[in-house]
């Protein structure tokens, strides 16, 4: 068939007035085009390919045989996805204008076309051709969608940056208001926009009275020109300083300050920073300096006149010329003529007498060759032969380096007067000590010679006392016989401070057993104290040596001395109990053990004018306590004596009308080949429960027993111990004995624990104390003893209890009682109390009472300790003194409900005053302070429980459920079923609620800084072990375990809070096992830590 696209062309020129051409010239335009063209036949169904242009076949990589007649939709078939097709087949059908881009997606080609329809009809009407134009797109679409890419990335880069520069200003924001420097944000007409916390404080204004206020109005004498002349010469964020101190006025004082001033910019605007210092310390310091040094060059005027007015002599001597310089008063001190003597060394020997020179000139020798300095006393003999007593001083001189000594420089005082007042003063101290040497001998043999014929009278008396008398010879022999012991006692005091003054008294070694001398010492006062209605109590360390070497008819007398004054001065009223307790305890001097005697009572007390006058001999506190109660005067200052010859010391601590306290400490040698102390085997480890009211009983029991390691519980009635004995039955635990108090004694006496037909208390073995001085320690039957308590002696306590556990016979049985016991065991009860008082008879009173309410309870001395204590701490209740050194309860509160404050987590913490102002006012200002209640001492422990127990509901932390424990147990006895799994050394929950986040960029330096910190405990704990000082190790795992657990590192905080809470014990081999356990956890730690990468790998623990 003949081309119709060359008849087209033809048919096209044709109606033109241009002559024909050549088809090929016709048809070269076509070839030539760079885009893909086909004419295609119109006709529905035909659709067939008459011409295809160059481009068009070399796009698709055909020849023309293989395009030419075919239709052009089954053409296109090959290369377009369905719905394209469907496009070209609807625009070829209509045979209208179509132009689409379409994409070509087969194996032999990919791409993007431009393809573009045109109809070209005939004359007489209806389709006879259609022409399509196809333009390779796909360079144009890969732009396209490479700018649309880069758009997008362009639209991102932007979002990022904004976002950035939000965060930016955010964080500015933050650092302008956390900033420690006082900051302020203003605009370009200097007025206030911001202001950050520092600036807020030191302005003593709320934020919304500074803002908007112009610069000028808040700082007076401020010029504003000032900060535009300092900014126009600096670049934007370069900050520049102000020169003129500024002054802020405030409420109390006036600041000075000094400022600097920077541009910034935020979202395109310009404002200016004013960051504000405080200098009014420094200029305080500049002003005092300038007041010291104006001070300093008084002081120098004033020495010079000193020198002067005392006839202090200045010298100098040179080591190389051997030349002296001396001022005039030398030259005045030695009597000579300044132009007439040759001024050096060998000068001044030839005025020093000669038997003082060697000693002179070996002093001055000895500081030269040791560099040290000169100290010297010595006679010159002037040229007219006065004697005269010099006292030198001098220092070596060095050269500029400070290394070369050149010379000394000191000076010469003139001291004779005081050496002849001080020989007229030997001279008189001589014949006043021969005549009390006089009067010391003649009060000793008078003394004497009345002590023989006394001490027949009162042996007489005795004896006369025991035959057959009636009711009015006896009180009358009971009378003669006390005065004369009252005399007689009144001799021997004179007759001992004779021979003490004379220097005739000596000491004895032999071995003595402490414990039974103290309390034979008791045994002699009891009958005394019983009439006077005192109770006598002994205390005694168990630790302390059972034989030492002493003098023990002295240290019996200084015993009789301090414990019969203290009973003597001491009485029972309707009001309060008399009380004397005496307690010995083991301490140590930096180099020995000393053991120390403490004798305390509540009796009349002194004063201070009083204490300074108690040793003094032959005076008592003042005249009236000797026509009240007698005596010499002579007894302490005996006691003192004998003290100070053994090689000890005296102190005495008094309150008038509270009481005194006299403390004793004596040195003391152990014995080559101490006895063996039995008493700790059959006392370790007993399970004791007490039945009693008397409080003072319970203590000193609990007290005696605490250094064997027994475990002790306290009930007030029968009813209460039955019910412990049936709990600790069923929790497999034992109690081994009960011991009842002497307030309960007589009841059980006449009515018999029979009458409780309780099987538990038939089974228990029993001791019942009594304060019937007629009673005598024994068996009643086997499973009673009894045992008087008036007074309280530790040994009688241990036998009973070593009698009772069959572990030693029983030497006496007496005759029965009706007798039983009764006691209360409390379950240990969940939640920690810090206690918080400067009086330690205070704290320990209320430590035991919540001990025996089953408590757990930490102890400080005022309120900063305590402060520190519960912010390292979790305390579900506070009980603290309202006055107190260092920090006081109230203060203490506001610092606590401050920081509750700031943050939430820490809920609310009861806090409980416990003071003994009882008035109305006092409550008021505990309530108002933040307080939750208040009770005022003494405290009685029914009310203290009701109060723990109301606010320990309303803790901030919840109480954790406790296991059901043996009664009989304190908490450290009871065992851990299984052990818990190991977990990280670092507890990051804690980090979390402590630092708001767990985030490694910001909780990664605290723990590298932590693990630097808990090194150095390490190290400073093992120091201490191995020095043994407990005291050292107690506070330095104190303070290691409050760092740990800000750290989050429980497991290192538990260990150290075991070496904190056993350190007073002094078991070195278990607080070394102790401390070797923390060592294997902070390996652990540093495992974990180079895991996280927050350390070196290189960073070695200490071993």
């Amino acid at each position: 068939m003949k081309n119709p696209f060359t008849a087209l062309l033809a048919d096209k020129q044709s109606k033109k007035t241009a002559p024909q051409q050549d088809d090929s010239i016709k048809t070269s335009v076509l070839d030539l085009l760079s885009d893909g063209m086909v004419i295609f036949d119109g006709q529905v169904g035909s659709n067939a390919i008459f011409y295809a242009n160059p481009a068009f076949l070399k796009y698709y990589g055909l020849p023309s045989n293989q395009v030419i007649g075919r239709n052009i939709i089954e053409f296109y078939s090959h290369y377009l996805n369905d719905d394209h097709i469907a496009e070209l087949h609807s625009a070829v059908h209509e045979a209208t204008s179509h132009t689409t881009e379409i994409c070509v997606n087969q194996e032999t080609k990919k791409g993007w076309l431009r393809i573009n329809l045109e109809a070209m009809r005939k004359q007489g009407g209806g389709n006879h051709y259609l022409i399509l134009n196809q333009a390779d797109i796909s360079q144009m679409k890969q732009v396209r969608q490479e700018l649309k890419t880069s758009n997008q990335k362009l639209q991102q880069l932007v979002s990022n940056q904004n976002q950035r520069i939000n965060e930016q200003e955010v964080q500015m924001g933050v650092m302008f208001e956390q900033a420690v420097d006082n900051m302020l944000l203003l605009n370009a007409e200097l007025k206030v926009l911001d202001v950050n916390d520092s600036a807020l404080s030191l302005f003593e204004h709320s934020k919304s009275d500074l803002l908007g206020l112009e610069l000028t109005s808040l700082l007076y004498e401020f010029t504003e020109n000032n900060i535009e002349d300092k900014l126009s010469s600096v670049e934007m964020y370069q900050e520049v300083p102000l020169d003129e101190v500024i002054k802020v006025s405030r409420t109390s004082d006036v600041l000075s300050l000094l400022g600097s001033v920077r541009y910034i910019t935020m979202k395109t605007q310009k404002y200016i920073v004013l960051t504000l210092r405080d200098i009014s310390k420094e200029q305080m310091a500049q002003n005092e300096l300038r007041r010291s040094q104006s001070e300093l060059e008084e002081v120098v005027r004033s020495l010079n006149l000193a020198t002067q007015a005392g006839g202090i002599g200045i010298w100098s001597w040179d080591f190389t010329t051997n030349e002296l310089s001396w001022d005039d008063r030398m030259y005045e001190i030695y009597g000579v003529d300044p132009d007439n003597c040759k001024n050096n060394y060998t000068m001044w020997q030839e005025r020093v007498l000669e038997e003082d020179i060697f000693t002179a000139e070996e002093a001055l020798n000895k500081a030269r060759e040791n560099l040290t300095q000169f100290n010297s006393e010595f006679r010159i003999q002037l040229p007219d032969k006065e004697i005269r007593w010099i006292k030198a001083a001098a220092n070596v001189l060095f050269d500029q380096d400070g290394t070369t000594p050149i010379g000394m420089g000191g000076i010469n005082i003139d001291v004779t007067k005081e050496k002849n007042a001080q020989a007229n003063l030997r001279h008189e101290s001589e014949i006043a000590l021969a005549a009390s040497e006089a009067k010391s001998m003649f009060l000793a043999n008078m003394s004497h010679e009345i002590r023989t014929p006394m001490n027949g009278v009162v042996g007489m008396l005795s004896l006369l006392s025991e035959s057959e008398l009636n009711g009015e010879q006896k009180s009358m022999v009971t009378t003669i016989k006390d005065s004369a012991l009252t005399l007689l006692h009144i001799i021997n005091d004179i007759l001992d401070f004779s021979k003490i003054e004379a220097g005739q008294m000596s000491l004895e070694s032999v071995p003595v057993e402490l414990q039974k001398l103290i309390e034979r010492t008791l045994d002699v006062l009891c009958l005394q104290a019983n009439n006077k209605g005192i109770e006598l109590y002994l205390t005694y360390d168990a630790s302390l040596p059972k034989v030492i070497m002493s003098d023990s008819v002295r240290l019996s007398q200084v015993l009789l001395n301090l414990v019969g004054n203290a009973v003597k001065f001491t009485d029972s009223t309707d009001e309060m109990k008399g009380k004397v307790w005496v307690s010995a305890t083991l301490n140590q001097h930096d180099i020995a053990p000393y053991v120390e005697i403490i004798i305390e009572d509540n009796g009349i007390g002194m004063t201070e004018e009083q204490i300074e006058k108690l040793f003094k001999a032959f005076s008592q506190a003042d005249t009236s306590t000797t026509r009240l109660y007698g005596g010499t005067g002579l007894g302490l200052s005996i006691t003192r004596s004998l003290l100070e010859m053994m090689g000890g010391d005296i102190h005495v601590d008094s309150r008038f009308g509270v009481g005194s306290r006299f403390s004793v400490e004596l040195p003391f040698i152990e014995v080559e080949e101490p006895p063996q102390d039995p008493t700790p085997n059959y006392v370790n480890g007993s399970r004791i429960l007490f039945v009693t009211n008397d409080q003072n009983i319970a203590t000193f029991c609990d007290i005696n027993l605490a250094n064997f390691r027994c475990k002790t519980n306290c009930v007030a009635n029968m009813q209460r111990a039955i019910a412990v004995l049936d709990y600790a039955k069923k929790a497999g635990a034992t109690i081994d004995l009960i011991i009842v108090g002497p307030d309960l004694y007589h009841y059980y006496e006449e009515k018999p624990l029979s009458q409780f037909n309780s099987a538990l208390l038939e089974e228990q073995k029993f001791i019942f104390l009594s304060r019937d001085p007629s009673i005598e320690s024994g068996l009643t039957k086997s499973n009673y003893y009894v045992m008087p308590c008036s007074p309280f002696k530790p040994s009688e306590l241990t036998t009973a209890i070593g009698v009772m556990r069959e572990l030693i016979s029983c030497e006496r049985n007496i005759k029965p009682i009706v007798n039983e016991p009764n006691q209360d065991i409390r379950e240990n009860k969940t939640g920690l109390i810090l206690v918080v008082d400067d009086q330690p008879t205070n704290r320990d009173v209320i430590q035991r009472q919540l001990n025996h309410l089953g408590y757990q309870c930490e102890m400080a001395v005022h309120g900063q300790e305590a402060l520190h204590k519960w912010r390292n701490g979790s305390f579900d209740l506070v009980l603290t003194d309202c006055h107190m050194p260092v920090m006081d309860g109230y203060e203490l509160t506001k610092q606590i409900r401050e920081s509750e404050r700031k943050d939430k987590t820490l809920g609310h913490t009861p806090i409980v005053a416990i003071t003994a102002n009882a008035m109305v006012e006092a409550s008021e200002q505990c309530i108002a302070s933040g307080m939750d209640d208040y009770l005022t001492k003494p405290v009685e422990l029914k009310t203290l429980d009701q109060s723990i127990e109301k606010w320990m509901q309303l803790s901030p932390i919840p109480l954790e459920e406790k296991p059901s424990e043996d009664p009989s147990l304190e908490p450290e006895d009871v065992e851990v079923p299984t052990a818990k799994p190991p977990h990280d050394p670092i507890c990051m929950s804690t980090l979390e609620q402590i630092l708001g986040t767990k985030e490694l960029s910001i909780v990664g330096p605290l723990l590298e800084g932590y693990w630097e910190s808990v090194n150095e405990d390490i190290e400073k704990a093992e120091i201490a072990l191995t020095d043994k000082n407990d005291g050292d190790l107690q506070q330095i795992a104190h303070a290691a375990k409050g760092a740990a657990r800000s750290a989050g590192a429980e497991e290192l905080a538990d260990k150290f809070e075991v070496l904190q809470n056993t350190a007073h014990l002094k078991n070195w081999p278990e607080l070394s096992d102790t401390l070797s356990s923390a060592k294997v956890e902070l390996k652990r730690l540093q495992s974990y830590l180079v895991e996280h990468s927050i350390i070196e790998d290189t960073e070695v623990i200490y071993e």
